[in-house]
């Protein structure tokens, strides 16, 4: 039984990554600086709501981000909010760059960690997002 379960937990996964390779886009963070241990712009996974909605839209994210080599690059990942019609918006392995503190008051988030890690926001729009993300870099 617990073969089957890892072979089941395995499938799902590699399903859920392909799903992922094939929605998922990669924003770069142009107004953010590049840290000097970095040449490159920060970046963003985004994870676009579909239809049908993944149950647990956020999962997999953390893999995909390792698989495709950019875990050295990314510093956020917004995935589509489970439980209403807007995103979560998280740092990625809990990067410093972004506090989400900062965008605490914005009309259209409405709930920021009181550590900054993550934030949930109705906004919809890519380019609402990225503002927020923008802010949230200081």
């Amino acid at each position: 039984m617990v073969g089957n379960d890892l072979l089941g937990y395995l499938r799902h996964l590699r399903t859920r990554l392909t799903f992922i390779g094939q929605h998922a886009e990669l924003w770069s963070l142009d107004g953010m600086a590049v840290s000097p241990e970095n040449e490159t712009a920060p970046e963003v996974v985004f994870m676009p709501r579909t239809n049908p909605l993944p149950e647990d839209p956020s999962s997999g994210l953390d893999r995909y981000v390792l698989e495709q080599g950019l875990d050295d690059r990314v510093v956020a990942i917004i995935a589509p909010d489970r439980r209403g019609d807007g995103y979560g918006l998280s740092r990625h392995r809990d990067h410093p760059r972004l506090d989400f503190t900062r965008i605490a008051h914005e009309p259209d988030v409405h709930f920021a960690h009181l550590r900054g890690f993550v934030a949930k926001t109705s906004a919809t729009d890519p380019l609402r997002l990225r503002e927020l993300l923008t802010l949230a870099a200081g």
